[in-house]
């Protein structure tokens, strides 16, 4: 259970930290046109489900498979791009690797919201009683 009270603000840090080294990043190649904005704007609503699962998990437990596909795309994207343009910058491995552990915390949060529910489930069941 300790190890889910660091995952959850430790998931939140990164997502806050990866929006802005896109933001800034993104800002500083093309100085003129704001489409580069647009491009990252889609990604401001990972740390805002970062943030709420890491309030209350069992409330927004919703949001833990749409966090898994964005971070499943992410990591395919990246690594795709890192494929195509033969080049791995230090930015690109720090993103990957980041995302890589992001999937990791929320597949093991996913795991740990979902054992108290089946426990729970199987108390409710009395043994000797069936419906008729």
């Amino acid at each position: 259970m300790s190890l889910i009270r660091i995952l959850k603000p430790g998931l939140f840090i990164y997502e806050i930290i990866r929006l802005l080294i896109l933001v800034f990043i993104l800002y500083r190649v093309d100085q003129t046109e704001s489409i580069n904005l647009i491009y990252s704007a889609p990604a401001a609503l990972l740390p805002l489900m970062a943030l709420f699962i890491w309030l209350d998990a069992g409330r927004y437990k919703a949001f833990l498979p749409l966090f898994l596909a964005a971070k499943s795309i992410s990591i395919f994207i990246i690594a795709g791009w890192c494929i195509a343009s033969k080049q791995v910058t230090m930015i690109d491995s720090y993103i990957l690797s980041g995302d890589l552990f992001a999937l990791a915390a929320i597949l093991i949060i996913f795991r740990d919201i979902q054992k108290p529910t089946e426990a729970a489930s199987i108390t409710e069941a009395e043994p000797g009683t069936e419906e008729k």
